[in-house]
């Protein structure tokens, strides 16, 4: 009964965990080595609450530090974030419970299937760099939460997002 109990604990965990998608595309053609100051263009209203947008302007900003670019009123690259968040309902999976009885010549069972229905907060984060009007790299972050899911874990979820996003910031300059 107990393991019984132990893999239901581990199933629920696993049911109920946070995923990240990143795609990220470049410009081959531009420097990155030689622009190394960025500035944030400011929306007036992003769509996100206050706290999830300060976690995601600090994690951009930590990742962004941490690769050797410096905010700057003067910079040679411009950053706009458009974010979207959306709560979904899926059915990640079934549980199924299972009777029978078998002998020589004779077997019968019993199964009822229920369905987990939960919900989702969706977050999709659109990074868009831009040197002189000129798109020059855009990161695409998809992150998605149990609807509940605590603070600690919202802001974990984004700082490992936007560093899964920019880990191979910058890319190489065209040989």
């Amino acid at each position: 009964m107990k393991k019984i109990l132990l893999l239901g604990a581990i199933f629920i965990k696993i049911v109920s965990c946070s995923t990240r998608n990143v795609a990220v595309d470049y410009d081959r053609d531009f420097n990155f080595e030689l622009n190394k100051t960025y500035s944030f263009v400011q929306a007036d209203n992003l769509g996100l609450n206050d706290l999830d947008s300060a976690r995601l302007f600090s994690s951009i900003e930590k990742g962004m530090l941490y690769r050797g670019f410096k905010q700057s009123n003067e910079a040679n690259l411009t950053v706009q974030v458009k974010p979207e968040e959306y709560v979904s309902k899926q059915q990640n999976s079934n549980v199924g419970i299972g009777m029978g009885t078998g002998g020589y010549g004779f077997c019968g069972g019993v199964s009822v299937c229920i369905p987990i229905m939960s919900q989702k907060l969706n977050q999709n984060y659109t990074v868009s760099m831009f040197s002189d009007g000129r798109l020059v790299w855009e990161g695409i972050l998809k992150i998605q939460m149990p609807l509940k899911a605590s603070p600690e874990v919202r802001a974990e979820n984004i700082q490992k997002g936007v560093l899964k996003m920019l880990k191979d910031f910058p890319p190489q300059a065209k040989k």
